[in-house]
């Protein structure tokens, strides 16, 4: 099982250091891919005026050959395959070479006649016509009739013979008037024309391609790359319209790739794309001190981590585990042991509050054993006691024998009743049972009507139901005391009745006792009735007994049941006692 010192700091990497790690590896993520993003972003819109510097200078190359194939004198040489009139145009048109060689970028020019004569500003070897034809280069001119067709430097090497990387452009010459096709113009272009637009690109170190669809490198300021195939995975997948960007391997190593469609329009069928790749740790190294923040952090982290177990959490770890040694030494019976001192003041506080604990339950066990000790002896006094009693019932059974013997029957009869009353009330515990407590004020009414001469009589009426009930014991000898005493006094005229009666009502049990005596004074009534009221502390000159039954039902069953006493002078009183009913 772990310890508890683990258990937290198991806590602390699951709930603080791994959540940081988390945090930082999104950061981390979430800053890459908006670099990625906002770079892209930003290379797009770079490529886009490449794009328009490419088609300025393609512009300008177009116009020089809409000039060329525009001129009277190749019109007529075409027209008329007149040796003069070329001669005518050498002498006399000179500002078609000066134009051509005041564009630096142009190479060379080169003239077809359908027949297949060549005329050319160079003397470079000249590919044949019948050899254009058959790489069907040709039919894709005539097929723009008259607009330019360009080749770039890959798709030159085929057909050419220049050893260098050139562009091409070729159109079909047309008879300015009839539009008959009149014979082709191709001019060889240096690579001059492009290389300063991609040389002024800025954003570190890059690479910028013009790639056809089929992912071959077409030009690049680097010519190794040129014919080279552009091996990304998901260079196919290219919208045509759209740009975008994807990180790939390109030359051995990641790198992030923007495209965009270009304007510049070979003639064919193919599109291209101009492309941009910056190896991808050119641009990680912007968010390296991300990365290396989160490492300080998670570092901190961990020191931080080993620094709280050492000054903190150990020590904690080691309060508890004393106080669960001594709380397990405390249930074994071992009041005696006490936790040590910590430098916490938190830890000293439970610590001390512990000792304290300890020591009054200490004092506790003590007062306990002593009470106990207490409660045996008073129990060996009472039953020491009990041969008292014992020895009251032999002397009564005596008393009871010798009477029974001389005929002396109403003394044997009080003798009788006599040792039942002190059996109920001396023996068993707080409660008897309902017939019990109805025999006991039975044999203390026959011992009344003896000293009273027979001058009242009782009648006792209890339902079979509450006989077997437990109820509080001499609850009503005081009672019928207080009839004896102050109810029947002082009268001769009238035999005196007290009737008992015992019932069940509404899960209670009541008795009602009544007498036709003189009834209850009204002050001594309501002093009664102000003692109950007021919580048994005002003290009266009258009705102990009915105040200690009163008290004694109540303490015992609680402040709902007790007496209820009606009465008016010299018509009797009624007591009714309520009780629970708890079981047989």
């Amino acid at each position: 099982m772990l310890k508890f010192q683990h258990k937290v700091i198991i806590a602390f990497i699951c709930f603080v250091l791994i959540p940081i790690i988390i945090l930082g590896v999104v950061s981390y993520k979430i800053s890459s891919t908006t670099l990625q993003k906002n770079i892209s972003e930003q290379m797009i819109q770079t490529l886009k005026a490449v794009d328009r510097n490419l088609l300025a200078a393609v512009s300008e190359v177009n116009s020089f050959s809409d000039y060329v194939v525009s001129s009277s004198a190749i019109q007529n040489y075409l027209n008329t395959q007149n040796t003069s009139s070329i001669y005518e145009f050498y002498s006399d048109q000179q500002e078609i070479a000066g134009k051509m060689y005041g564009n630096s970028q142009i190479d060379n020019l080169v003239l077809f006649t359908l027949d297949g004569n060549v005329i050319t500003y160079t003397d470079d070897k000249v590919t044949s016509l019948d050899a254009l034809r058959s790489s069907l280069f040709l039919d894709e001119v005539l097929q723009q009739k008259g607009r330019p067709v360009w080749l770039t430097p890959y798709e030159n090497q085929n057909l050419f013979f220049s050893q260098d990387y050139i562009l091409t452009q070729s159109r079909v010459i047309k008879d300015i008037n009839t539009l008959d096709n009149l014979g082709y113009l191709i001019l060889h272009v240096k690579l001059d024309l492009f290389d300063p637009i991609f040389k002024n690109i800025y954003g570190g170190p890059s690479h910028e391609l013009i790639v056809n669809k089929e992912g071959i490198v077409l030009y690049s300021l680097n010519r190794n790359f040129i014919g080279k195939s552009l091996d990304i995975q998901s260079f196919s997948d290219f919208p045509t319209n759209k740009s975008g960007y994807l990180t790939d391997v390109w030359d051995d190593e990641k790198s992030l790739i923007t495209y965009i469609p270009s304007s510049f329009e070979t003639g064919g069928n193919s599109q291209l794309f101009l492309v941009s790749i910056k190896p991808w740790k050119t641009i990680a190294s912007d968010i390296v001190n991300i990365r290396n923040t989160m490492l300080v952090v998670v570092g901190f982290t961990v020191l931080t981590a080993g620094i709280f177990n050492l000054l903190y959490l150990k020590r904690i770890s080691r309060f508890i585990h004393e106080l669960l040694i001594r709380m397990k030494q405390v249930e074994s019976g071992r009041l005696s042991k006490r936790m040590g001192r910590f430098n916490f003041q938190e830890l000293q506080n439970i610590s001390q509050g512990f000792n304290n604990m300890i020591g009054k339950l200490q004092q506790l066990m003590s007062d306990i054993e002593t009470e106990q000790e207490r409660k045996r002896e008073a129990q060996f006094r009472v039953l020491q006691q009990q041969i008292n009693p014992h020895f009251l019932y032999n002397t009564l059974e005596s008393i009871n024998a010798l009477a029974a013997s001389n005929g002396q029957r109403e003394i044997s009869k009080m003798t009788i009743n006599l040792g039942k009353l002190l059996r109920i009330s001396i023996n068993g515990g707080y409660e008897v049972k309902v017939k019990d407590e109805i025999r006991h004020v039975i044999s203390y009414l026959e011992i009344q009507k003896i000293r009273f001469d027979n001058r009242f009589s009782f009648e006792v009426d209890v339902e079979e139901e509450l006989n077997n009930y437990p109820v509080l014991k001499l609850i009503l000898q005081p009672l019928v005391e207080n009839v004896l005493i102050h109810a029947f006094s002082n009268r001769d005229d009238e035999e005196g009745l007290i009737k008992i009666r015992g019932t069940v009502s509404n899960g209670h049990g009541e008795f009602w006792i009544e007498d036709n005596g003189k009834g209850i004074d009204g002050r001594v009534l309501m002093e009664l009735n102000k003692w109950k009221l007021e919580n048994h502390h005002t003290q009266t000159s009258n009705g102990h007994g009915v105040r200690n039954v009163d008290e004694r039902i109540r303490l015992f069953y609680g402040e709902k049941y007790g007496l209820i006493i009606c009465s008016a002078k010299n018509e009797g009183t009624l007591i009714k006692i309520s009780f629970p009913i708890k079981g047989g």
